[in-house]
């Protein structure tokens, strides 16, 4: 029986076949275009989620059920000691909450669930390095510790296109005060304490580009940095905010990740950034 078991959320973005690899179980939110469900990463693909974003439908989510975590912590008890369940923020979703009433019906079992105050790429770079603890045989307290620490340090930022969807989401957080700007204005958004909240306006996307880049650069100083640039269905420039950070310090490591549909029906298809931390935090990263 193995001693920790990790689960997350479809909107930590990850790979099927690295969560796979990595043992790691996800309950995944809904997607809804009108009276259509679909399961996220599961029954709708991206690239016809997008189509049909870029086509004028709306899109809107719903977290899990209480009783599909309940199925999923059932059957990971049978093999597992104990099980860290990682999502996302609690002020973004109510899937913690479903979450913790499934743990609820558990009572004498090892469970605990997180609340990450991330979501996206910044949320699965938490839940992977949770993971590969657990499988080198790390004790929850370890794993939980992890966890912490790596919450504390990683940073997300990132720029839209326009605030609409997160307002029409009600995700939109502290960002409510940009709207309204004039056009041609990208705001800078940032996590703070699992909210979205601005951090700056800059004129145009290449200056918001460079923008993102001097930040992680900033962040960075001397220390070699583990940045991940998000995107949603524009690879360019993805490529573009990737080339902007080859100025960061030797040993530094840049990965490309994409932004799931969950994510992208509350911030829209025109949403790009970065998450970093420094590189020492993420050793145990696949």
């Amino acid at each position: 029986m193995q001693e920790v078991a990790i689960v997350t959320d479809s909107t930590a973005d990850l790979p099927p076949a690295l969560a796979q690899e990595m043992g790691i179980t996800i309950v995944p939110l809904k997607v809804i275009f009108g009276r259509e469900v679909y399961r996220d990463g599961v029954d709708l693909d991206r690239t016809t989620f997008y189509q049909r974003l870029h086509a004028g439908e709306v899109a809107t989510t719903s977290q899990p059920s209480p009783g599909e975590f309940e199925a999923a912590y059932r059957h990971l008890l049978t093999r597992a000691k104990s099980i860290v369940s990682i999502h996302i923020s609690r002020r973004l979703s109510g899937t913690v909450n479903a979450a913790e009433t499934a743990r609820s019906l558990f009572p004498e079992a090892d469970i605990t669930v997180v609340d990450s105050r991330l979501v996206a790429g910044a949320l699965g770079l938490v839940v992977r390095t949770a993971a590969r603890a657990a499988q080198e045989g790390k004790p929850p307290a370890e794993v939980l510790s992890l966890i912490d620490q790596l919450i504390t340090a990683i940073k997300v930022y990132f720029s839209i296109e326009s605030l609409e969807y997160l307002r029409r989401g009600g995700r939109i957080g502290g960002a409510q005060a940009l709207l309204g700007t004039i056009l041609k204005i990208n705001p800078i958004l940032t996590l703070a304490d699992g909210i979205i909240q601005p951090f700056e306006k800059v004129r145009g996307q290449k200056a918001a580009l460079r923008r993102l880049a001097e930040i992680a650069t900033a962040a960075a100083g001397n220390q070699p940095l583990f940045c991940q640039v998000l995107t949603s269905d524009n690879q360019e420039t993805a490529a573009a905010l990737a080339s902007l950070l080859s100025g960061l310090p030797p040993g530094s490591t840049v990965e490309t990740a994409a932004i799931g549909t969950v994510v992208a029906a509350h911030t829209g298809p025109g949403v790009y950034g970065i998450v970093f931390c420094p590189q020492r935090a993420l050793e145990s990263v696949p």
